[in-house]
């Protein structure tokens, strides 16, 4: 992801945002949940690969800024907002939980039709208790999503001081220590305040670009390996298996993200626009670009179907990783035109518009 708008698109689309947005994507349908849900590689060296997630709300702040910078605030833009935004997250969303819901029901998992429906159509339970292999694993990242959407207009009003790296680290990890100390078993809680903070971080990239060189990404790197090392040797409970450290996200994972998005910031800077515009163009990378969202949701479908026929035919997760990976292409493109519906705009509110940090347009 290129902080600078270099480009730039009519209605504040951004061809690297879209990119690395899309790059994501793939990253996680493909690698991460091959590798971790169908065992492709051994725990704990393979939870190195865990760095998804805060690039993803990097990308979700960076993407408001564009497209909102300037609008004004008021308690019907922000309705309006609200309304948009959540339409194109839950509207998906629903559509998979119904699937998701004749599919537990079909199979006998649940026969309480009503509670299944109850349970599903909430992102907050999302199918506790009515789900099937992989059905729901990956949807603990709605209600964060949700919460970080609804926050992005007051978010980006924060004053954004030129601080270093460094210190706009250690208030990030303040920030997560102060969120496990006040309710350590509220995961929902930590994990908005651990997202929010790398969604004000990519509004703070493109609201100065230019403010931050490859020396800074460099030195951010050290001081998270650091960072690591000294938690390692301070905590008796610490622990660098990043799976234990995600869920809920802890000031361990914090110093690991950002070690990992000094990397990606670092690729960024020295990517050229024609390197970025021949990825955007490139057909395999294309649906993830334009469905991304939708092809996240029905990797749930894919991949319990895949490994559900695999599995009883005895073969490797090899051989079930590519038939997952082209059912939740497929099914993911077919329901994608839901995460493109839109609320028409009031001439008497300008409302928030753009795309969000997942979403196709």
């Amino acid at each position: 992801m290129s902080p600078e708008p270099k480009q730039q698109k009519p209605g504040g689309r951004v061809v690297g945002l879209d990119v690395a947005r899309g790059a994501l994507m793939a990253y996680v349908i493909i690698v991460i949940h091959g590798v971790f849900w169908l065992g492709l590689l051994p725990q704990p060296w393979s939870t190195v690969l865990l760095f998804e997630m805060p690039p993803i709300f990097v990308i979700t702040g960076a993407a408001f800024f564009y497209a909102e910078r300037g609008k004004p605030l008021t308690f019907g833009s922000y309705a309006m907002f609200i309304a948009r935004r959540f339409l194109r997250i839950l509207a998906p969303y629903w559509a998979y939980a119904l699937a998701a819901v004749a599919i537990v029901l079909a199979f006998g998992i649940s026969h309480d039709p009503a509670a299944a429906l109850m349970s599903w159509l909430n992102p907050g339970t999302r199918g506790s208790g009515h789900t099937f292999l992989m059905l729901s694993w990956h949807l603990w990242f709605v209600p964060p999503f949700l919460a970080v959407t609804a926050l992005l207009p007051f978010l980006s009003r924060i004053p954004a001081p030129k601080l270093p790296l460094p210190v706009w680290a250690a208030i990030g990890a303040g920030v997560v220590l102060a969120a496990t100390a006040l309710d350590p078993t509220h995961y929902d809680w930590q994990t908005i305040a651990f997202y929010a903070l790398w969604a004000v971080f990519g509004i703070g990239l493109v609201a100065a670009p230019g403010r931050y060189g490859l020396a800074d990404y460099a030195l951010m790197l050290a001081l998270s390996f650091a960072a690591m090392a000294v938690l390692v040797f301070l905590l008796p409970d610490a622990t660098l298996n990043m799976q234990a450290n995600k869920f809920p996200p802890n000031v361990m994972f914090f110093a690991f993200s950002c070690a990992w998005m000094a990397v990606l910031l670092i690729v960024s800077k020295v990517l050229t626009d024609e390197t970025v515009e021949k990825f955007a163009a490139s057909p395999l990378l294309k649906p993830f670009i334009a469905s991304g969202y939708s092809l996240y949701l029905w990797q749930g479908v894919g991949y319990t179907a895949a490994a559900y026929v695999g599995r009883a035919q005895g073969w490797s997760p090899w051989i079930i990783w590519p038939i997952a990976i082209a059912l939740t292409v497929v099914l993911g493109l077919m329901a994608s035109p839901l995460e493109r519906l839109k609320i028409p705009r009031s001439k008497s509110f300008q409302t928030a518009g753009g795309r969000s940090g997942i979403q196709g347009s």
